[in-house]
């Protein structure tokens, strides 16, 4: 059985990429290393708020920051594995689209039977 640290750790990751603000980060941090302004400028959203997400993805333990004065650079802390989880997120997606418009359809037919 998981410890509850575990558990905890493991809810701060998967809640990590609940987010499309945050999901768009990691894809532009895939990338490579980036300041927060010119996140902001990417993804279309202002600094605040693009702040207060790489908290959070910094916190799950996905990101890497480097302060330079004022600047901060944020970077994926483990590329390979941040980018993995992605893609399996992606096919599970998919997967339950799918599952979900066969059950649609399924009650369909039952109802108009």
């Amino acid at each position: 059985m998981a410890s509850k640290e575990c558990i905890t750790e493991a809810v701060a990751l998967t809640g990590a990429f609940s987010n499309a603000i945050r999901l768009a980060i990691i894809e532009r941090l895939a990338a490579g290393p980036c300041l927060v302004g010119e996140l902001a400028g990417t993804i279309g959203h202002g600094q605040a708020v693009v702040s207060k997400q790489l908290g959070i993805l910094k916190a799950a333990g996905l990101l890497k920051c480097q302060h330079d004065g004022r600047c901060r650079e944020y970077a994926l802390a483990d590329p390979d594995a941040t980018l993995n989880l992605m893609e399996s997120i992606r096919r599970s997606a998919a997967l339950a689209a799918r599952n979900a418009k066969r059950c649609r359809e399924q009650q369909m037919e039952e109802h108009n039977a």
